[in-house]
């Protein structure tokens, strides 16, 4: 729009400037007399001027016109080009949060346990003594008591049972998919399950836990027992 303002004011300059030009022109060539040859020459010059103008404005403004299409159509086909070139949105791949440890487990059961054992067993002094100082009936005599104990402690804190019913000796049938946690193969161990073979040892499953409330102090510093002194007065 500026363009073609611009272009009609610069055609009526330079029309008007040929008409004084051509009006001069004629002034000068009737010997510079005015009369009513002069003033037909004045009105003709003045029409053609006005039609040279608009023969000028007709033609100059399609032009400005094309080039205004053409740039235009030249600016689309540089932007379709860019955003072809133009590289797509790297996507990221999602960052799944690390997962949390778990905590590690507490010796505190197990310390629990050895300490039951030990004060109604005495089991650890019974497996910590050298037994090649005594004879087998001394042996015999201490296992008894230390058997009654532990046993008591089991019974007391654990519930036990076996992982096979059926009594040692028997045929057993490992399927596909056995619990590897609960059976060990021992043997000649060769391919793939099922696998024939004989109880050797039934196993034993914890089916409950109950060990008593761990007071505030007890089983600090991994003491299983500890040392007794008996105090002279």
């Amino acid at each position: 729009m500026q363009e073609k303002q611009t272009f009609t004011i610069q055609t009526l300059i330079v029309t008007l400037v040929v008409n004084v030009i051509v009006l001069g022109v004629v002034y000068y060539l009737v010997g510079g007399v005015w009369n009513n040859q002069w003033l037909i020459s004045l009105v003709i010059g003045l029409v053609l001027t006005l039609v040279l103008w608009g023969v000028v404005q007709i033609l100059g403004r399609g032009a400005i016109d094309r080039a205004a299409a053409s740039a235009t159509a030249a600016e689309a086909a540089r932007l379709r080009e860019a955003r072809q070139k133009e590289a797509p949105p790297v996507q990221r791949p999602a960052v799944a949060p690390k997962p949390v440890p778990p905590p590690p487990p507490s010796d505190a059961p197990a310390i629990q346990i050895l300490a039951i054992l030990q004060r109604q067993g005495r089991l650890i002094d019974f497996l910590q003594e050298d037994l090649g100082l005594y004879d087998d009936a001394q042996i015999g005599a201490a296992v008894r008591s230390i058997h009654e104990g532990c046993k008591q402690a089991l019974t007391e804190h654990v519930s036990l049972e076996p992982i096979y019913q059926e009594p040692e000796g028997s045929p057993v049938v490992l399927q596909p998919g056995f619990d590897t946690h609960a059976v060990r193969l021992l043997g000649n161990v060769v391919g793939n399950p099922p696998f024939r073979g004989e109880l050797r040892h039934r196993g034993w499953r914890v089916t409950k836990l109950n060990l008593p409330q761990r007071v505030d102090g007890e089983a600090k510093d991994m003491v299983v027992a500890p040392a007794e002194v008996e105090v002279n007065g």
